[in-house]
């Protein structure tokens, strides 16, 4: 695994795929906005899904801070079609199975036995009284959770890479990092 950077710089060829299977690459935010990244295991996984629906609600506030959201994920593209279809996620939404982008960012730590964290559990837990249902598990299910702010320049500002299943930051949390990303 290569050592992290103080802020890795996302090549300006960083190949996705939309979920419908078109290729495309991460946009450069325009001068003087941010890019939330949110960095799901499979977008299957619960707690991951209930983060990204969450995150895509707050697309009005991000964009007050000049910011906008995607997220991407290396799994799996027919999960990620049933988020916009059936749960009205708006935001773009990538595919990576070459796990690119995650390396662009330095979040390639596998969860190993913290999968089995009962703090993970319990986000499952909370993911499905928010009325999210198990879906198929892919080979993914061993990545970090993370999230990347991502300025014009294509660099990373802000991470935050989880140590367990449903580690993400509080949306609060992402929402004053903007604040002082914008105020500095």
């Amino acid at each position: 695994m290569p050592a992290k950077t103080t802020n890795p710089v996302l090549p300006a060829d960083l190949p996705l795929f939309e979920p419908t299977g078109a290729a495309t690459s991460f946009p450069s935010p325009s001068p003087g906005h941010f890019t939330v990244v949110q960095v799901v295991r499979y977008f299957g996984c619960l707690p991951c899904q209930d983060w990204l629906v969450e995150l895509d609600r707050l697309r009005p506030q991000l964009a007050a801070g000049n910011a906008d959201a995607a997220a991407v994920g290396g799994s799996a593209d027919y999960q990620a079609q049933w988020l916009q279809e059936e749960r009205g996620v708006t935001m773009p939404v990538y595919l990576d199975p070459e796990h690119a982008f995650r390396e662009a960012v330095e979040m390639t730590r596998p969860l190993g036995w913290k999968l089995a964290n009962p703090r993970g559990a319990a986000a499952y837990v909370r993911s499905l009284r928010h009325g999210y249902r198990p879906q198929k598990i892919t080979k993914d299910t061993v990545r970090s959770p993370g999230v990347v702010i991502v300025d014009s320049r294509r660099q990373v500002v802000w991470s935050h890479e989880g140590a367990r299943i449903g580690d993400y930051p509080d949306h609060v949390v992402i929402l004053r990092a903007l604040e002082e990303l914008t105020a500095a």
